[in-house]
């Protein structure tokens, strides 16, 4: 792959003819080439007809033998105003690809143009001997649901031609690049110049460019260099998609999503069309997201202390509720000191915390769900209220819950009680190991109909409004789904409290931008408590870093404010600034939660893709999900329906294995 960074003109693309002439000379590898330009330079007062562009892209194309991927203004017929398209072209000329662009010019600080912002997309990808390739542009790849549909629709490789410039949100914005490759298995190729010409004058742009995959490594360009490549290794990602482990698009419970997004998708409506429109446009969003404390004596400004524990877990249900006491009064003994501080409102526990993420009992543990999960009220819970009223404080952690309205299971929940210790929040993880078949807990997609039934669709995203911020909880996995804290966010959630328990492996750096993606893709606090080691449940009581700390406080621009930046016991402060976070969010360049409307993707999410509801609807001791059997099911229609391509080893075998059954059969 050839990523330019030469700034290039749509009237006269030939001028990057030397450039990627340049660039083929040091490719050595014998197959088809993907070149992707920036975005184009220029105004859009300065677009050229679409006509005009495709036939010199296309020349482009078929003199140096490559693929080609573009964007730039462009004037179309029947459009009352500009608008970016983006492109793929093939070698031999031919357009493959056409992708409008959703969002507005954010970066750029809005255009007089137009955009698909309030109107239904069509998500296509293509199939070429280079691979699935599909396109977003510019700030369209930083929207997650947009990321999604595209690789629901199949794309393996999401070209991104964009204009980068440096702000307070630049390095959130390419992290968030980052996330979406990890999120979705793919690699995301970002071209963005490093200049822009105005008349005789070269303004520089940052250094923007990168080819980013899903273990969260990346090739990026620096400096002023004017292109730079990159492998893409197709094989090794189609058999990582074939693998059911972390495999994130398989997994993704879209049916949950699905029906919100149906319900809150707005009418389709014309697009604004010049740069005040745009503008008048966020302000009227912001205004009507942005809301004033509702609580009483709200709290602007507080303390937040998070309990990085050790947590001994069991294996043996005799041992389950003395380790669940144990396990409690150890950890607020961790916390205890700091959380009597006056500056402290809120004391956070990690996930597991009173069990040990060792402690579940096979993957059919329906009869002893009593003693895996606690309840509200129960010891433990009135212990924790009786905590957070000796210390005047919210307190929030995740437990295993039984609730004896759901015979025979338990829930991997989040629980918040306020300060004079009554319970004000549940929150039931939408997304678990379960689906690995290692944890027996019961998600609520996997009890769907009855579920919603029960409490209405809005409890699957819980929002609580307090003194100190509209705040939601969401646990160790869902991280890995940014569906998950825009459901919240757009409920109002300032506050995503964030208990954990992750393991220590490849998958650890990807999660943890993730994590900063999720507070600046939805400009709300992200804190993390996590356990900082577990003496795990073998006879000799090994106590294991696996579960390495890393607690932290990101803020709700995605950047670090503070972190445990390793293992043990310790009680960890950070500070919340609520009066700071909802003017951000009055920042029409800051907030991208007011350009998020369903209507442009939720066909994509009512689809049917992903993992199904209503899974375990049936006997809780019968696990369907035992050998991640559901998961390789969605996998093996992602193969059949072109969601995923096969790699070659296990086509030639699928193709031998019909072979086989077609000479049996004659």
């Amino acid at each position: 792959m050839i990523v330019v960074q030469t700034p290039w003109s749509a009237r006269n693309p030939a001028d990057l003819g030397a450039v990627l002439s340049e660039a083929r000379r040091t490719l050595v590898a014998e197959r088809p080439v993907i070149a992707v330009l920036p975005h184009a330079d220029g105004r859009e007062q300065d677009a050229p007809a679409e006509a005009e562009l495709l036939a010199a892209l296309s020349q482009l194309a078929k003199q140096n033998d490559v693929f080609i991927g573009a964007s730039s203004f462009v004037r179309c017929s029947g459009d009352p105003a500009p608008r970016t398209v983006g492109y793929l072209i093939g070698p031999d000329g031919n357009t493959l690809l056409r992708a409008p662009k959703v969002l507005p010019d954010i970066v750029e600080g809005f255009t007089d143009t137009i955009a698909d912002t309030f109107k239904e997309s069509e998500f296509k990808s293509v199939a070429t001997p280079a691979g699935r390739i599909g396109l977003l542009c510019g700030e369209d790849v930083l929207q997650p649901q947009l990321v999604r549909a595209a690789v629901l629709a199949g794309t393996e490789i999401l070209l991104n031609p964009a204009r980068e410039r440096r702000d307070q949100l630049f390095e959130s914005r390419m992290a968030a690049r980052q996330a979406r490759a990890y999120e979705n298995v793919i690699y995301i190729a970002t071209a963005s110049a490093t200049a822009v010409n105005r008349g005789n004058v070269s303004i520089k742009l940052p250094p923007a460019s990168m080819v980013a995959e899903w273990w969260g490594t990346k090739v990026a360009g620096g400096g002023e260099e004017s292109f730079f490549t990159a492998d893409v290794d197709l094989e090794t990602l189609r058999r990582r998609r074939q693998e059911p482990m972390g495999n994130l698009p398989a997994i993704v419970r879209t049916g949950v999503y699905g029906p919100g997004y149906r319900d809150r998708a707005g009418p389709a409506k014309a697009s604004p069309q010049s740069r005040d429109a745009w503008i008048a446009e966020a302000k009227a969003r912001i205004s009507a997201q942005v809301k004033e404390p509702t609580a009483p004596k709200p709290i602007d400004r507080y303390e937040v202390a998070l309990c990085q524990c050790i947590s001994q877990g069991s294996i043996k249900p005799d041992q389950l509720l003395d380790n669940r006491w144990r396990n409690l009064e150890t950890a607020i003994d961790v916390v205890n000191w700091v959380a009597r501080s006056p500056a402290v409102k809120l004391v956070v526990f990690p996930e597991f915390f009173l069990t040990g993420a060792a402690s579940p009992l096979g993957s059919r543990s329906s009869h002893i769900a009593h003693l895996i999960g606690i309840s509200f009220p129960g010891r433990e819970a009135d212990r924790l209220a009786k905590f957070a009223q000796d210390t005047k404080s919210y307190v929030a952690g995740g437990v295993f819950e039984f609730d004896p309205a759901w015979p025979g299971r338990f829930f991997n929940s989040a629980f918040i009680f306020d300060d004079n210790g009554n319970l004000i929040h549940l929150y039931h993880k939408i997304h678990c190991a379960d689906v690995f078949g290692t944890l027996p807990d019961t998600t609520p997609g996997s009890i769907y109909d009855q579920y919603v039934q029960k409490y209405g669709y809005d409890h699957l995203f819980p929002v609580v409004d307090t003194p100190i911020g509209r705040l939601a909880t969401k646990i160790c996995f869902d991280m890995n789904f940014p569906e998950t804290a825009r459901g919240m966010a757009t409920r109002g959630a300032e506050v995503i409290i964030h208990p954990t328990s992750e393991p220590h492996n490849i998958r650890r750096r990807a999660w943890d931008i993730g994590r900063h993606t999720r507070a600046f893709e939805n400009s709300a606090y992200i804190v993390t408590c996590g356990h900082g080691g577990e003496i795990r449940a073998h006879s000799q009581q090994q106590l294991t870093f696996m579960n390495r700390g890393f607690s932290k406080v990101v803020n709700y621009d995605g950047t670090l404010q503070v972190v445990a930046d390793g293992p043990g016991a310790l009680p960890l402060q950070g500070s919340i600034d609520l009066k700071a976070l909802r003017t951000a969010r009055r920042n029409a360049k800051a907030n991208l939660l007011i350009w998020d409307d369903p209507v442009v993707y939720q066909a994509a999410y009512n689809a049917g893709r992903g993992l199904p509801n209503n899974l375990w609807a049936g006997d809780p001791v019968v696990n369907p999900y035992e050998q991640m059997a559901q998961i390789k099911a969605v996998i093996e229609s992602y193969n059949r329906d072109g969601v995923y391509t096969l790699p070659v080893g296990a086509a030639v075998a699928n193709q031998n294995l019909d072979n086989s059954r077609s000479a049996a059969m004659a």
